[in-house]
Order: structure tokens, then sequence, then C-alpha cells
């Protein structure tokens, strides 16, 4: 009979799967699992002394003497037991410590690639964990797949075809055999390099792929993947892993991927908790870095590869939204002054030498013409945003000007007038929702269900935005007592009513379009449906007419009951506020 361990904790795997462990010196679990038995070595009383900490990965015995990467895109079945053979999460693996150095030296030391084999080997053995069934390759597949369907309309910063060989490279394990060790040597070739920069460059399109896994996975609901609340918090926390390994690197010689991933990495922190600090820190991360490389001037993308020049193009473009949708909605600081373009902003919207981003074939038409549509579609949310962001600093500016004795009334009547032409241009331009929601034959057969998905995604993205900036600048009209640009008068009552109006038409917005849009939206959506919430609750309040205070809750209750849906944490806020 085989003697016990004694112990009162679990086996390492065993506490990972959160099973019950028999306490063998190799426990029933393991040994099914044909996996490595390990328990944690028990834990002394008392203080730790000063010096306590160890390098985490000298207890790897991971081989690392191959230099030639792994480029084959064959479909090879991957083999469980050799992931589970050498994964072990206990407290020396690299998800589960602090251990990770930021310091990126001039040629990468060997614990460092010992750490990145580690943690995909962790992020290897998750997968199968959440999805036994399916092959770990076919997971992020996935991700991109839908990214190119639900996401890139809104972010469109990555290469399809980069993203499949990256998938390739390092998600097609090697068939298992008896010698692990060389099994696991195989997998550590996909990272080998022979300097510094091609070491970051492996690992930054590593990085670009599992951040946006994270960001996708935290998106997009459970009726699209099923295992997501297993493999999203994998994939969010294997990137952050991953990038702080050559942070250092990355923020003295940044490209387009230090845009990217942090851009990913903000949507993924900001679903998964619904905190916005974190999230708002690497948007800033990444617009000082756009200002670093100037992206604002079209020089600066001189010389680059049409592919890098795309992705920068476009990155700078997203940051520009950010900030503009920031100063619109009050949530952060932006990062992107206008006044610090040294050359002014010249950068243009597309470039000579255009590349698509979309397919994974070069002659695919279907995507090619998608992709068209799509970065039309970007630039009119972008242009809105920028209209909006424009109109609300004006109101504000030219309302402190009029308190101003020794102002021009001349000056501010011209500028009120230009104000209110600008307003209406932004809320009468719908040209593009009609061309969008019309798809040529050729385009149908080409682009298939990908384009109307994509496009229709997109259009959602354009409502919501074009309705909540409706009554984000009356909101600031009615602050800043000028309602004229509007065309509305200073009446109380009248004003209450538009307000009660354009939140309904937003609600009704919100209520036709297809949910799945809506989730895709992510917290993006869950905020501003909570700040019109707040706003209809905050009319109530304030209101003496009772027909205008039970209009405005009842919208606010509709409201409250779609962020219940969404599974937002701004519910929670406004119903809180409601039962006050």
């Amino acid at each position: 009979m085989a003697s016990r361990v004694v112990t009162r904790q679990a086996c390492g795997l065993c506490r990972r799967r959160k099973v019950k462990c028999d306490g063998l010196l190799t426990c029933s679990n393991c040994r099914t699992a044909k996996a490595h038995c390990q328990y944690p070595t028990p834990k002394k009383r008392g203080p730790k002394p000063v010096q306590w900490q160890e390098d985490s990965t000298r207890a790897s015995g991971v081989s690392l003497n191959s230099t030639s990467p792994v480029t084959s895109a064959s479909g090879d079945s991957e083999n469980p037991a050799i992931v589970q053979a050498y994964w072990s999460p206990d407290a020396d693996s690299p998800l589960y410590s602090n251990s990770i150095t930021s310091k990126a030296p001039s040629t990468p030391s060997e614990s460092q690639r010992q750490t990145v084999v580690r943690t995909h080997l962790d992020l290897l053995a998750g997968l199968l964990v959440a999805a036994p069934s399916e092959a770990v390759a076919s997971i992020p597949s996935r991700c991109i797949l839908l990214y190119t369907q639900y996401v890139f309309g809104a972010i469109p910063l990555c290469h399809e075809g980069t993203l499949r060989a990256t998938v390739s490279r390092f998600f097609n394990l090697p068939a298992g055999g008896a010698d692990h060790s060389e099994d696991c040597a195989q997998i550590s070739r996909c990272f080998a390099a022979d300097s510094e920069q091609e070491w970051v460059a492996v690992l930054r399109s590593y990085t670009v792929l599992i951040a946006l896994c994270a960001a996708v996975t935290y998106v997009l609901p459970e009726s699209v993947l099923p295992n997501k609340h297993l493999t999203a918090p994998l994939f969010l926390r294997v990137a952050r892993d991953t990038l702080r390994i050559y942070v250092d690197y990355d923020v003295e010689h940044p490209d387009s991927s230090s845009l990217s991933i942090r851009l990913f990495l903000s949507s993924a922190i900001q679903i998964s908790t619904g905190m916005y600090g974190v999230a708002f820190h690497l948007l800033n991360e990444a617009g000082l870095t756009a200002m670093k490389l100037r992206l604002y001037d079209e020089s600066s993308l001189e010389g680059k590869d049409p592919i890098e020049e795309n992705i920068l193009r476009n990155a700078f473009w997203q940051l520009y939204i950010c900030d503009k949708t920031a100063l619109v909605m009050r949530t952060r600081p932006v990062t992107i002054h206008e006044s610090l373009f040294e050359t002014g902003l010249t950068l243009k919207t597309h470039s000579r030498n255009y590349v698509p981003l979309l397919g994974a074939e070069p002659e695919s038409n279907g995507a090619a013409g998608t992709e068209d549509r799509l970065v039309q579609g970007f630039h009119v949310i972008r242009r809105l945003w920028g209209m909006a962001a424009r109109i609300i600093r004006a109101m504000e500016a030219s309302s402190r000007k009029t308190l101003d004795e020794h102002a021009d009334l001349h000056e501010c009547r011209e500028s009120t007038l230009q104000l209110s032409e600008e307003y209406f241009e932004m809320i009468t331009w719908t040209n593009w929702v009609q061309t969008s929601e019309e798809s040529s034959p050729d385009e149908c057969r080409n682009g298939g269900h990908q384009l109307s998905q994509s496009l229709q995604r997109q259009r959602t993205a354009y409502l919501v935005s074009l309705h909540y900036i409706k009554v984000a600048v009356l909101n600031t009209a009615i602050q800043c007592n000028m309602t004229e640009i509007v065309g509305l008068s200073a009446g109380p009552l009248v004003l209450a009513m538009r307000q009660i109006e354009l939140a309904q038409d937003f609600m009704n917005v919100i209520e036709s379009v297809p949910f799945l849009h809506l989730q895709a939206e992510g917290e993006h959506c869950a905020e501003k449906i909570r700040r019109v919430g707040s706003l209809l609750l905050e009319l109530a309040h304030t209101t003496v007419i009772d027909a205008v205070r039970c209009l405005a809750k009842q919208c606010a209750m509709r409201l409250i009951d779609m962020l219940a849906r969404l599974n937002s944490k701004a519910s929670d806020v406004l119903g809180e506020y409601i039962g006050s």
C-alpha cells in the first residue's frame, strides 16, 4: 500500500483544478493525468528574514540550447501530456509570482528565457484545462476571427496574416514522445533569438496576439465564447506578464505593437474590473508614446514598412478618438494636445502605399472591400467625436467670455452663431449610416457573413455615439446657459422635455440594435448608458413638474434594466442612486 505524504495541503495540480487530493506521493489525480505530482513546501511561521526571495526560475529544468525558430504552420495535434509534465502551478510560476524583471539586457539572460517559456507553458496548460476537447490553437484562431467580425471596425490595429502566423508558431505543439525534455526544448525554440532586437521582436508578436485574445474574450459574451470565464483572465495575465519582461526596452524603442498592446490591455482591464484607473494609465502611456513618435506628422511614417505604417496610422487615430471621447465624457486627462504638435496635425487618414490588414491571403478581395468600408466608418466616428469635443470646449470657453465684463459682445454673438452651425452639421450627418446599410452583390459574395457583421457592428457604434453626443451637448449647453446654440429657449419645461426626448431616442437606439453588438461595445457603451441614466435621475430629483419626473424615472429604469442585462457594474451605481 502506498504511503501517504504528511501534509495538510493538496498537490499543485489538484489545488489548481480545485479537486480533492488523496495525499499520496503521486496522488491518484496526477497518476491518471500522467502529470508530475508536486506538493508545496510548508511555510514556516513567524516573520520572514530580509533576504528570503530567490529567483523563481532556478527550479526550472528546461533546456534552451536550440536557436533555430519554429516557423512550421503544420496542423500537428497537441499533446496534453507534454504540457502537464512541465506545468507546475506553484509559487515558482511567473503567473503567480512577482519575480519577473522589466529589465532588458543587451543579451537576454537564461532566467528571462526560462520565464518566457514557463509563462507560455502555463498558458497552454490553462487552455487545455479550459477546453480539453479542443485543439489549443483553435482558441486564439477563434479570437482572431471574432476580432475581425466585431472589434476591428473600432480598433483596427492588427494584421490578420501576422496574427495567424503567430498562432502557427506558438500554439501548434509537436507530437509528444518519450523524451519530454526534448519536446519542451522544441517549444522553447519558438522564443529563441540571436540578439536583443530579435528576441524583443518575437516577444512583441506574441504579446500582441495574447493581448488581442484578452480583449476579445472579455468583450464578447459567453454565447460566442463558452469558456471565456477561464480563458479571459488567463490571456490577460500572460499578456501583462510578458510585456513586463521587456517593458523598459519597449519604452525606449517603441513601435506599433507598443500602442496596440496597451490599447487592447486597457480595454480588457476596464471590462474585467470595472475600474478605470489602470485602464486609463495604459491609455495615457500609449498617448505619450504616440506623441514621442510624432505620429501627428505625416513625415514621421516615411520609410516605414507598409504594414507597420498602416497600424501606426490607425493607432494614432484610435488614440485621438479616445482623447476626444474623454473630453466629451470628462473621464480622464488627455495626452494628445494639438497645441503641442510641432508641425500641426498633418497625418492623413490613408497611405499612398496602403496595404490591407484584413485577410490572411493577399488576393482576398472580399476582405479588402470590407476593410475599405470599415476604415471609412472608423474615420466617420472619429470625426463625430472630434466635432463634439470642439463644440463642447467652445461652449465652455464662450461661457467664460460672456461672464467677462470686457468681452466683445459682437464677437460672442458670432461665436454662438458659428457653434450653432457646427452643431446642426453634426446632428444631420447621417449619409454614412444610410450607405453602410447597403452592400453590393460582389461584396456580399466575397465578404459573406463577416462583411455584414463587421459593418452592422460599426453602425451600432456610430448610432450609440451620435445619440449620446446629442445628450451630452445639450447638457453642456444648459450648464453654460447657451441653449440657443441647439435651437432652444431657456425655459425650464422646454429644456426638460428636450432632455427626456433625446434620452428616449438614445434608449430606442440601444433597444433596437443587436444585443451582441452592445456587448461588443463593452464598458464604453455601459458608461454612456450610465451617464444618460444619471442625467435623467438628476432631472427627476430637481424638477417640480410631476409629468417630467414620471417620464424621467421611467426612462431611467429602462436604462438600468439594460445595464443589468449587460452585466455591467455601472448598474449597481444607478440602482443605489435611484433607491436613495
